[in-house]
């Protein structure tokens, strides 16, 4: 199960048997763990695809591990953050999905206490680590030859709007991810409860300006929700969606079959990011 979504379920059994209580939605309930050994197995690129390996220095925060896979034929670069559960190790089937619907490069890197990566799993690191990341992939060559796209899913897609705000991206992917963390957080309240829990938001989160970041970013953005995604309704992601068009910026949603995080196993899923891929490289 997703890790995010068994933290939220506890605490949604917490306050279901504390009615009356207040909970804060931290830190701690919203960053992936880390010091977590890493799965079995490897990463495997696709076909027609040459993998490279690095530990990318991101200024004073440490370091981070980074792959690229490399598409001979493409100038086009999607750089994939994701879940709190994930792994570049775990990510061979989602790099064949991705290069299956865009063909275009891609890269992977590990959060903090993950894979070698040693910054800070704090909420100003995640806000900071953009930036001078940006800078080390295009020291390295892996991206600036083209268009450059950010796709994050569920935790990622913080991660994502973090890094876009940095300006400079052809467009921003967000799968089964949306901003606002306390709505997210009742959603796991048992409905019996929720008249008398209320739900709020730690403020060193609140630092963390997901729609904020969203909008900085000056790049069109995909949303994409899973019809039966139970972690990030799709009515948080429709709220999410009218969130951003109001504040201007240019804004497809879609729905796709499935549950959370589920989006590129399917073709509905693929074609619409290969059509927002391709619409927006030129």
């Amino acid at each position: 199960m997703n890790s995010f979504k068994t933290r939220l379920i506890f605490l949604a059994v917490a306050m279901g048997s504390l009615a009356g209580c207040s909970v804060k939605i931290t830190q701690d309930s919203f960053f992936p763990r880390s010091g977590i050994a890493a799965p079995a197995g490897e990463l495997i690129a696709p076909d027609g695809y040459t993998m490279s390996q690095a530990f990318l220095e991101v200024g004073d925060l440490g370091v981070v591990n980074t792959v690229f896979l490399d598409n001979p034929q493409s100038n086009t670069t999607i750089i994939y953050h994701g879940g709190n559960g994930s792994f570049v190790s775990r990510q061979t089937r989602t790099a064949a999905a991705l290069a299956d619907a865009t063909q275009a490069d891609l890269i992977f890197y590990d959060y903090p206490g993950r894979g070698g990566t040693t910054v800070a799993a704090t909420v100003v690191s995640s806000i900071s680590v953009g930036g001078p990341m940006i800078a080390a992939l295009k020291a390295k060559g892996w991206i600036g030859n083209g268009a450059t796209f950010n796709y994050g899913l569920s935790f990622g897609g913080s991660q994502a709007a973090a890094m876009a705000r940095n300006g400079g991206f052809a467009g921003l992917i967000i799968e089964g991810s949306a901003a606002d963390f306390a709505a997210i957080g009742r959603d796991f309240v048992p409905g019996i409860a929720r008249p008398f829990v209320k739900v709020g938001v730690s403020p060193d989160l609140y630092a963390f300006d997901y729609l904020g970041f969203t909008k900085a970013a000056g790049s069109p953005v995909l949303l994409i929700s899973g019809e039966k995604d139970s972690v990030i309704r799709p009515k948080r992601m429709r709220e999410f969606a009218n969130a951003l068009k109001a504040g201007g910026v240019t804004t497809t949603f879609v729905s796709v079959p499935g549950g959370h995080g589920a989006a590129l196993a399917g073709s509905p899923g693929r074609e619409a990011l290969a059509a927002f891929v391709k619409a927006h490289s030129s």
